[in-house]
């Protein structure tokens, strides 16, 4: 009788815990860095690399916290996303029948870093095998932070996940090299940018039509490197100038050709956005997916290098070709299979309106301001509701769904992260207010070009809708001086005013213009020296060592359970009949060959045996003698 209520007392417990696992949220596994996965799983998988946060710098904290919200908020708000956690992390291996597909993933260091690296996700089981994609990214072995979690709650729930998988047949090769290009793009952006925006007031003394052309051919070549698959620092800054320049060039030999060009770009390029986005968001010109924000589609940059060709094709073609150019143009800004940019297609719909009103004539009263500006929102809401209906899905279909609660939240979100990018540093405020000089000055105008008008109303659209702001303004300002420049070639007082303005801005604009992520050119070279204070406490920390041990001399970067407590060293040495320094060498380059008892085997990775000399005798020395 007595082992029948045992029988039954312990069958209950197994049913409790089985309901109450099935009740519990999703379970991030995370591992220290190594290999991922680890040696030890067994079966199908599949790997991804994942960005750890939105911005310029990142931490470990608000990479956890978007880790567990399935929420990603950019670091200029402080980059942890608020919100309910929908799943748990916990710093480990996963139990023996943790529910499939298992997920795991890697941590930056403890502290704030320059959101510059990636960091690998691994899905076991549950039909995953593979490299991982995500139509978050479209960017094939990239996925989203903010989907990791709700992927792990759709495939509980039954529904269809955002991240998935496709086989490939050498997935680790194909992710080490997306990493090397996507590193290699990010350090290649900023020149690039610089010397585009050089190019600006060169062309516009020289051959003011081939300025207005000057974005679309920069567009362009940049996806013809992409394409190419050059990363090369030098290859890469010489070629963008050269087939910029020459195609900028030769597309405005002739004014008449301006219109037809510039409708075949937007043709090939609403394609390429919509067949091959990787092609353009692996490009230096293209999205940045490095930066977390946007993967895929045109950005803030982009759009506003765009607004003077579009314009200038309008302008000579008139109402006969503005209707074909502005549709090309709002399509491959709105469409959720080009990228959805729901800013960009308030932005050129407003800039349209405006020359639309301008070339036939008619002044632009506050009364016609009025009335343009409720049409372009009833334009905007029309395209996108036209693309949710062909079966379009994107974030601004998603908002304009949702209501307009949803719509003004995102609105108010942008302003807010905009006057922090504006007031961010000396620099941005310097800038931001010397664009907007040169933008008043060519608002006061007489007579006013027409594409200028277009411009600045764009501009200012682009300014509440946007969340870049020293971007907009400051290549903004730079269009406008090409657009006045182009329209008014013959005139001197001009022609010394658009060129003064255009050399201060361009000045501002070497120096660094950019927000989104690195733009400001990095130095090379450090001058100098800096004294290590502790050499292994280096190595122990950019490790991670500290992820999984405790280690009081490395103070706060080490308080990690999954280890044992290196703190005990010296006995665990003693149990293991051999000295320490021995001890803790063989330890780190073979990690199985003594394992603490209650401690599993296979979970600390074997890739340390393959650090630099001096960095494994520096390690070793900190752990046996960390006065160091």
């Amino acid at each position: 009788m007595l082992q029948r209520i045992v029988a039954v007392g312990i069958a209950a417990a197994v049913l409790l815990g089985a309901a109450s696992t099935a009740r519990a949220g999703p379970v991030i596994y995370v591992l220290p860095p190594g290999p991922i996965p680890p040696s030890f799983v067994k079966g199908p998988f599949a790997l991804g690399l994942y960005v750890p946060g939105a911005g310029g710098q990142i931490s470990r904290d608000s990479t956890i916290a978007s880790l567990v919200r399935g929420q990603v908020e950019n670091a200029l708000l402080g980059g942890k996303p608020g919100g309910t956690p929908i799943a748990k992390l916990h710093f480990g291996v996963a139990p023996t029948g943790a529910r499939r597909p298992i997920v795991y993933v890697q941590l930056p260091p403890p502290g704030r870093h320059h959101n510059t690296k990636r960091y690998r996700v691994a899905f076991v089981g549950g039909g995953y095998h593979g490299t991982l994609t995500s139509k978050s990214t479209r960017i094939r072995g990239l996925v989203s932070i903010a989907d990791i979690a709700p992927t792990l709650v759709d495939l509980r729930q039954g529904r269809t996940p955002t991240i998935r998988s496709q086989q490939d047949r050498d997935t680790i090769d194909d992710l080490r090299q997306l990493d090397t290009r996507l590193s290699r793009v990010h350090d290649d952006r900023g020149w690039v940018f610089v010397i585009v925006v050089l190019m600006l007031p060169l062309l516009a003394l020289l051959r003011p039509r081939a300025a207005v052309l000057l974005g679309s051919a920069a567009v362009t070549a940049s996806l013809l490197l992409s394409l190419a698959g050059a990363t090369r620092f030098w290859v890469v800054i010489l070629l963008m100038a050269g087939l910029a320049a020459v195609l900028a060039t030769a597309g405005s030999w002739r004014r008449e050709w301006l219109p037809p060009l510039v409708a075949t770009f937007l043709v090939v390029f609403t394609i390429l956005l919509a067949a091959d986005p990787e092609l353009n968001s692996l490009a230096v010109l293209g999205a940045r997916p490095d930066g977390g924000g946007r993967f895929y589609g045109i950005g803030n940059q982009v759009e506003t290098f765009l607004l003077p060709p579009v314009l200038a094709a309008a302008a000579i073609g008139g109402m006969r070709w503005l209707i074909p150019v502005g549709g090309l143009a709002l399509v491959a800004l709105g469409w959720s299979k080009a990228g959805a940019d729901g800013g960009g297609l308030l932005v050129f719909a407003a800039a349209l309106a405006v020359l639309a009103v301008r070339l036939r004539g008619l002044a632009l009263t506050p009364r016609r301001l009025a009335l343009l500006g409720a049409g372009v929102v009833v334009l905007a809401l029309a395209l996108v509701g036209l693309d949710a209906a062909l079966g379009g899905s994107s974030h601004v279909t998603h908002a304009v769904g949702t209501g307009p609660g949803s719509i003004l939240g995102d609105l108010g979100h942008r302003l807010h992260l905009s006057w922090r990018t504006a007031t961010r540093s000396a620099y941005n405020i310097v800038l931001f207010v010397a664009s907007a000089a040169v933008l008043v000055w060519m608002a006061t105008m007489r007579p006013r070009p027409r594409t200028v008008e277009a411009m600045l109303v764009a501009i200012v659209v682009s300014l509440l809708v946007n969340d870049s702001p020293v971007d907009v303004i400051g290549l903004g300002a730079l269009g406008c001086v090409a657009l006045a420049r182009w329209e008014s070639v013959d005139s001197r007082p001009m022609r010394r005013g658009a060129l003064t303005a255009a050399s201060v801005v361009a000045v501002l604009a070497l120096a660094g213009c950019g927000s989104e992520g690195t733009i400001q050119p990095v130095a090379r070279t450090v001058i100098g020296t800096i004294k290590a204070e502790a050499p292994g406490k280096a190595v122990f920390v950019n490790q991670g060592c500290g992820a999984c041990h405790t280690y009081a001399p490395a103070g706060s970067d080490a308080n990690g359970t999954i280890g044992p407590d290196l703190d005990k060293l010296s006995t665990y040495a003693k149990q293991a009949k051999q000295p320490l320094a021995t001890f803790v060498h063989d330890s780190i380059v073979d990690p199985n060959k003594y394992v603490q008892p209650g401690f599993p085997k296979n979970v600390m990775p074997k890739s340390y045996s393959s650090l630099p000399a001096n960095d494994l005798k520096a390690l070793v020395d900190f752990l046996t003698k960390p006065q160091g």
